[in-house]
């Protein structure tokens, strides 16, 4: 489907939905048109969940911009979860439309949705346009919410990404906001509250002359929006202070644009502060570092790297840095 970079765009098709929808049933469109009337006016706004199984309750900001007013909305295209997922960003993003004294519109005025592209198992990524980058923290987290609450109600989506043209979504640490579904709890005054676990997983620093590996158990709260692999590959920039013997393998501006896992490899890019080299450490034992500790995790037991987007054949003074990478346990003292 081709990118919708302006929410005129998203107007037009929607209203090829509904004229495709007219064609076909008239009763259902008469039964919509009038509850559509009853909410606007008003009336028959309510928290609980409609029993029609095409309804679904949209997550409209309410009027004091601090948490949410859930509106039934019944889908035009439910059995298509690409075109109801359209549907759902065009109705809160209708500022015109759907500001009332009670609830507004969550898509602020010049957010633009610029696509919704399916991924595998049940998953979407929504890419906005680049004004989303200049929202508040407080907006963002808002916007967010609010898409995630309505869209995960439309059948066959189980969880969703986000991007900004074509990049994925940072959040204030400038690590990727991740996968968000139901597990992620999102409260209704805006905050995230994330159901988390411990976990033990050994990371691979290097030792003081940086020739040598060495594995270290480390604890890591498991978070449900970032990545595991971004976790550990983040907590190899700090030794823990009681290890004297530990240095780290990266610099300290080290950064993780993306991970993620497909068929048995962890895909991680990078970004170009990578070829920072770190002072009398070899770029093999900064590369192995995180090829060990990412396989270690047993989600993948091979690791492709690219350097924001692309391949890299050489990594400072690492060759085949752009090849499937496997562990390499010879490094460890």
């Amino acid at each position: 489907m081709r990118r919708l970079k302006r929410k005129g765009y998203l107007l037009f098709f929607l209203s090829l939905l509904l004229l495709s929808t007219l064609c076909g049933c008239g009763g259902n469109t008469a039964s919509s048109a009038a509850s559509k009337e009853k909410t606007d006016s008003g009336e028959g706004i309510t928290t609980e969940a409609a029993e029609d199984k095409d309804t679904i309750n949209l997550y409209y900001l309410n009027a004091e911009e601090d948490g949410f007013k859930k509106v039934p909305y019944t889908l035009q295209n439910p059995n298509d979860s690409v075109k109801a997922s359209y549907e759902v960003l065009y109705k809160l993003s209708d500022t015109e439309g759907n500001n009332t004294s009670e609830y507004k519109a969550s898509i602020f005025d010049g957010i633009a949705v610029n696509d919704v592209s399916p991924l595998e198992n049940g998953k979407e990524n929504i890419d906005f346009g680049a004004a989303y980058g200049q929202l508040s923290h407080v907006k963002e987290v808002l916007l967010r919410t609010s898409v995630v609450k309505s869209l995960l109600q439309i059948k066959g989506v189980e969880g969703i990404t986000f991007s900004v043209n074509g990049s994925s979504l940072l959040d204030t640490d400038k690590v990727p906001v991740g996968l968000m579904n139901e597990d992620t709890l999102l409260t209704d005054d805006g905050e995230k509250s994330i159901y988390s676990e411990k976990k033990k997983v050994k990371l691979y620093y290097t030792n003081k002359t940086g020739d040598k590996l060495i594995s270290c158990f480390r604890e890591v709260e498991v978070k449900n929006n970032v990545p595991l692999e971004t976790q550990v590959l983040l907590m190899l920039k700090n030794p823990p202070a009681s290890k004297k013997n530990l240095k780290s393998p990266l610099s300290q501006d080290f950064h993780v644009n993306q991970t993620q896992i497909m068929n048995n490899t962890c895909y991680v890019d990078l970004s170009s502060d990578v070829e920072n080299a770190v002072a009398d450490v070899k770029e093999k034992i900064t590369v192995y570092a995180m090829v060990n500790t990412l396989t270690d995790l047993d989600t993948a037991y091979q690791v492709q790297f690219t350097i924001d987007g692309k391949r890299v054949s050489k990594l400072n003074e690492f060759e085949k840095f752009d090849t499937l990478l496997t562990s390499n346990f010879s490094l460890c003292k």
